[in-house]
């Protein structure tokens, strides 16, 4: 098998996994807000030369599956960057948007003024007058929902149509039209308008970026097309990818790392808990499953789409952070890549988390990502004192960490809570770039007695990317020919595999009504397989199609014992809330499998710190993982 390679792009990182053969590497540049292909290529280019490949054109050409996974949508609703939507409803539909009561779309990514009520869709004064409106009012790109669309679309087709007569596409005002029945199949107005408001909210950044990495990487040579991942924990090409598909596609990458790995510790029940540069993502595993949700809400809005089931809250290491009646908060916004944290030294002043974990000692600005970057202590300490008001400067920052350990906490032990789960039978899974520094606080506030921490947590959602295989999910509602409808999807899933470069005679099948537990596997002739599984088909209920093409899963190989050392090469001063303390520094890569280190004390790695507390003890093994005991 040729190389495989899984990117991740963040808010603040963008972090790559890289395989060959046995061999594998990790890699992670600066995510670049101005052109997100542009870090893309530097990922690339970085895993061509830690693999051994003479330039990337010749990795691209070994590469047999390029699959690609963001937060970009998360980044994008967590602080509201998306476009003005202009939106088109039936007539005495513009408040609650056909639920109850004043729709929750309204002032998060909806203007009321930019809803527009249609009478008669065939009108097209009435349809050239809404969406002129629309425009004026400041809209870039138009949604049409109507009631009933689901299975009769042509009203929304008819206006679509008159759209397109007026702004066609080979002009440069050109307005994108996109309908909900396009986005989603299942019946229920308020659901599906939702879910088409939130996928044009995300659809100018995705457009923007995916098509470019895509045309880019084909002209440096990669022969097939660029897999995207979806939340539902499929595999797509893009020009099969909707945006709101992509929503949480990076974090629910991570939860298949981690169930994996979860399964391979015999783990029953698991918290993760990726803390990357903007977002904090939390998912719960149990029994080595992946928890999907078929009416999941997106920031409390409903939505019509499968979902593996991750929550967010808006923070991470380049939130700003503030001082509050209450003490201090951190994020939702966040200082990014550019200009990023005031130590990064690029312009930024505003105080971050990052800032924080400086001035209290548990990041070396000497040996930022391993020595790639010097940070600028005097930098974090005057971003950290303008909020420290009279108080001591190193206090303050202890509270700013304390602040978004405990934003996290509060979701993990929310998210156990909503499944009435006991903590203390929970293992916590810790990963993201600051995964490592808060582990052991977040597990010890929640009531979780262990930490794991693989190695390249700190890309683990890049890892756990390149443990998913190449399929689709598709839904369709069950009315009088759902058989043949199914038989359709069937014929449509084989050529899209085969359009993304595989044998479509690989393909697997499964089918579930509804419920994720009434998942069946079609063996045999898939058709026939359904026949009786659909018998007992609820009409207005939805049929869910999951298509998989098996890759080969690269494995964690052991680490030899005895191969490396344990001595610690430092000792810096760190400060928690008992006052400063002298604390070892170990660097990873020098601890071998049955090396125990005790707390207070620090583990370096080239991508990543591991804070230990004076009440926890870690402890390496065979894998190279780091188990840590929280009291």
């Amino acid at each position: 098998m040729g190389a495989t390679i899984n990117i991740d792009t963040g808010g603040t990182f963008t972090d790559g996994f890289f395989t060959r053969d046995e061999d594998q590497a990790s890699v992670k540049v600066d995510t670049t807000p101005h052109d997100l292909t542009e870090c893309l290529a530097r990922c690339v280019d970085e895993g061509a030369s830690t693999l051994g490949f003479p330039d990337t054109q010749t990795l691209l050409r070994d590469t047999d599956v390029f699959r690609f996974s963001s937060t970009i949508g998360t980044n994008t609703l967590i602080q509201q960057r998306g476009p003005r939507v202009g939106l088109l409803v039936d007539k005495g539909a513009a408040n609650t948007l056909y639920g109850q009561g004043e729709s929750s779309l309204y002032e998060f990514v909806l203007r009321k003024d930019l809803v527009a009520e249609i009478k008669d869709a065939t009108d097209g004064a009435e349809v050239r007058d809404a969406v002129r409106r629309l425009l004026v009012g400041g809209a870039r790109l138009l949604v049409v929902s109507f009631d009933g669309s689901d299975t009769d679309p042509s009203r929304e087709r008819s206006v679509k149509q008159i759209v397109l007569q007026d702004y066609p596409r080979h002009y440069l005002g050109s307005v994108p039209c996109l309908l909900a029945s396009e986005v989603t199949p299942r019946p229920g107005a308020e659901r599906r308008t939702a879910t088409a408001v939130l996928n044009a909210y995300l659809h100018p950044e995705m457009v923007k970026t995916l098509y470019k990495a895509d045309e880019d990487m084909r002209a440096n040579g990669y022969a097939h097309p660029l897999l995207v991942s979806q939340s539902s924990g499929a595999l797509a090409r893009v020009a099969k990818t909707t945006a709101i598909s992509t929503y949480n596609s990076g974090p629910s990458a991570g939860v298949y790392g981690a169930a994996r790995l979860a399964a391979r510790y015999g783990l029953e029940h698991v918290a993760t808990m990726d803390i990357g540069g903007t977002s904090t993502d939390v998912a719960l595993v149990s029994g080595g499953g992946v928890p999907t949700d078929v009416a999941p809400s997106v920031h409390s809005i409903p939505v019509a789409l499968p979902m593996v089931h991750v929550d967010n809250v808006g923070g991470g290491g380049g939130s700003l952070v503030r001082r509050t009646t209450q003490g201090y908060s951190a994020g939702p916004d966040s200082a990014g890549a550019v200009p990023g944290p005031a130590c990064y030294g690029l312009g930024g002043t505003q105080p971050t988390v990052t800032d924080a974990d400086v001035v209290l000692g548990y990041i070396d600005p000497d040996n930022f990502l391993g020595g790639r970057r010097r940070l600028d202590l005097a930098r974090a300490r005057d971003a950290i004192g303008t909020i420290a008001g009279g108080g001591q400067l190193e206090d303050a920052a202890y509270q700013v960490h304390s602040a978004l350990a405990q934003l996290a906490a509060d979701r993990v032990a929310a998210s156990v809570r909503d499944v009435g789960g006991d903590p203390a039978t929970f293992a916590l899974i810790a990963f993201g770039g600051g995964g490592g520094l808060y582990a052991a606080d977040v597990a010890r506030l929640c009531g979780i007695p262990r930490v794991y921490h693989f190695r390249d947590s700190s890309v683990f959602s890049a890892v756990g990317l390149s443990t998913i295989g190449l399929g689709h999910v598709y839904e369709v509602q069950v009315m009088d020919s759902v058989l043949e409808d199914v038989e359709q999807l069937i014929h449509r899933a084989r050529l899209d595999v085969a359009g993304e470069g595989h044998d479509p005679d690989q393909l697997r099948f499964t089918l579930e009504l509804d419920d994720p537990a009434r998942r069946e596997t079609l063996g045999g002739d898939p058709v026939d397989a359904a026949r009786p599984i659909l018998a007992d088909a609820v009409a207005g209920s939805v049929a869910r199609l999951h298509t998989v093409v098996p890759t080969p899963v690269p494995e964690l190989a052991p680490i030899p014992p005895g191969s490396a050392g344990k001595a610690s090469s430092a000792s810096r001063t760190i400060r928690h809330e008992l006052g400063a303390v002298e604390a070892p520094v170990f660097q990873r890569s020098q601890l071998s499998p049955g090396t125990k280190v005790a707390g207070p004390a620090v583990v370096e790695a080239s991508d990543t710190t591991i804070l230990i507390p004076g009440d926890a003890e870690m402890a390496i093994d065979e894998l190279g993982t780091a188990v840590m005991e929280v009291s």
